[in-house]
């Protein structure tokens, strides 16, 4: 996996959230990932014209000066879009005239026109929506009313007659809009305003966003997942002929009304103002636990809210998709459990264990992974809700326990129970508890958690102190080896399988929930795995860089 640039960054939160939404719902972790992105893209543009300065002085023979340093990544404290380093003209690179999407053909003017009007639109959106949240929450504490309903909310939007998104007056998909955006990654105008849509100029107030403090933004955002959590479990409980009358962008719309308003009417602060001073603590943020877990649960329950709202997939494709995953989970576990042997008998290094994994990956992307390709691309919350939908066909559970999908989503029950209950598809192994597995008690489940994060903190160790190309290092390849390390270990100590381990932690949610060491452990495993991602993301991308 390549470094992250900005248009898979967009790409990414596009497939969230819709083009759209991918700059009217506030993630503030994506915030953070773009401002390390432009860091590394200034740092790379002034490396790469460093270098053609210092070609142009060698060849008429005198040295150039040292390099000034690198330019600020980010402007202004008031999240104004940062400056890029400025590239010779005669290095511009620029993006193909034409593409084709949707059987029409596009010109990169076109494209740049779509952009645009995309912000313009954003910006008419945020600023109604902004004026409307503040004027309810100014009535609501006047007439001491109580909280607005969803579809009363829904109605208020409806009201304001928003302008419609470009790609739906072109008659374009976002899925397809996506794709282009991805061909022109190296031309920096388009790039520049992609940035836009990712992170809008700030509209709230720099002198506001200056009083709030870390620990205040960290208290806001979870009081914003608590609210969430209340307008995602609110609408999932309308019938599923109702929720399928929304469109994506009228829910995430009037999520982000409804949240805006108890944020002001609780907390007395602006939504836009936190955003802001998001970007005042940008380094201290990135390695805040709390933080990301709120960050991560907000962005999960509005792609949770929005997925509610579009058609699943037929069933015959969802159970392809499934017993895909179950052949391929099966394949990974047994390999996995060869290297874990290798390494911890020390037949092999951690460097050879990598390279193994590594070896892996590029091996099961050859004709079978084409056949994947060409399979939905589901999330875990889209996977929720197509078995919600077709859970009463004996097929589809036969291929949903072949594939392993409810161990995944048992382990996120216990671990974010803001998302807990909000789908049938969770409790959809009622049978979890009639299983025959090995009896554990809630403490156990925490030790098994506490090593997992022992074991993963001494090969992630092991990792960094290994002597490796700049360009070997994977982040993604790192991820795997070090979490697929660990759950062996835990199978091993323990005598128990990570499904067996699954089912035991959703048999006892209740108290695993409130359990401090869980909480700790999983934070602590969460920081190391960022960490880990971050810097390896860093050096592969100095690597490419050079």
């Amino acid at each position: 996996m390549a470094a992250p640039t900005e248009a898979s960054l967009l790409s990414e939160k596009c497939k969230r959230f819709g083009l759209l939404g991918a700059g009217l719902v506030c993630d503030s972790m994506m915030t953070l990932r773009l401002a390390e992105v432009r860091a590394g893209s200034a740092v790379r543009a002034e490396s790469a014209a460093e270098s053609t300065r210092s070609a142009e002085a060698a060849s008429v023979g005198y040295a150039l000066a040292s390099p000034s340093s690198a330019p600020s990544a980010l402007g202004p404290s008031n999240g104004a879009a940062a400056i890029r380093a400025p590239v010779p003209a005669a290095h511009a690179v620029l993006g193909p005239a034409t593409v084709v999407a949707n059987g029409q053909t596009l010109t990169r003017q076109e494209i740049l026109d779509i952009l645009s009007e995309t912000v313009r639109v954003q910006g008419i959106v945020q600023q109604e929506v902004s004026v409307l949240a503040r004027k309810i929450a100014k009535e609501s504490k006047k007439k001491k009313k109580g909280r607005l309903t969803f579809l009363d909310g829904h109605k208020k939007i409806l009201e304001l007659n928003l302008p419609k998104e470009p790609l739906e007056e072109r008659g374009l998909t976002e899925s397809a809009f996506q794709k282009i955006l991805n061909q022109y990654e190296e031309d920096d105008e388009v790039m520049t305003c992609a940035q836009q849509l990712l992170h809008p100029a700030g509209k709230g107030d720099p002198e506001r966003a200056a009083g709030i403090t870390m620990d205040r933004i960290v208290e806001i955002h979870k009081f914003m997942v608590t609210e969430m959590q209340k307008v995602l479990q609110e609408f999932l409980e309308l019938s599923q002929d109702v929720r399928r009358t929304f469109t994506g962008k009228g829910c995430e719309t009037t999520a982000e009304l409804l949240v805006s308003i108890a944020v002001e009417q609780v907390l007395s602060v602006r939504c836009e103002d936190v955003e802001q001073a998001v970007i005042r603590y940008e380094e201290p943020l990135q390695s805040h636990p709390e933080f990301t877990r709120y960050t991560e649960q907000l962005a999960n329950m509005m792609s949770h809210l929005i997925g509610a709202t579009q058609p699943r997939v037929e069933k015959a494709e969802f159970v392809q998709l499934l017993q895909q995953m179950g052949d391929s989970t099966k394949k990974f576990k047994t390999f996995s459990k060869q290297v874990y042997e290798d390494y911890r008998s020390k037949a092999c290094t951690i460097v050879e264990a990598y390279r193994r994994f590594d070896e892996f990956t590029e091996q099961n992307a050859g004709p079978d992974a084409q056949e994947a390709q060409e399979m939905p691309d589901l999330s875990s919350v889209e996977m929720q809700l197509c078995y919600d939908e077709y859970r009463d066909d004996e097929e589809v559970r036969r291929a949903w326990d072949h594939s392993g999908a409810e161990t995944t989503l048992m382990m996120q029950s216990v671990l974010s129970p803001s998302l807990a209950g909000n789908s049938r598809s969770v409790s959809s192994s009622s049978a979890a508890d009639e299983r025959k597995v090995k009896k554990l008690k809630s403490s156990e489940v925490v030790e098994m958690q506490e090593l997992m994060v022992d074991e993963i903190r001494r090969t992630t160790q092991a990792l960094k102190t290994a002597t490796m190309r700049p360009g070997e290092r994977k982040p993604e390849i790192a991820m795997q080896l070090v979490q697929a390390l660990a759950s062996a270990a835990v199978e091993r100590r323990f005598g128990i399988s990570a499904e067996e381990m699954a089912v035991a932690s959703f048999q006892h949610a209740a108290v695993l929930q409130k359990n401090e060491r869980l909480a700790r452990a999983s934070e602590e495993q969460q920081d190391i795995l960022m960490q880990l991602a971050r810097s390896w993301g860093q050096a592969l991308s100095e690597a490419e860089g050079e």
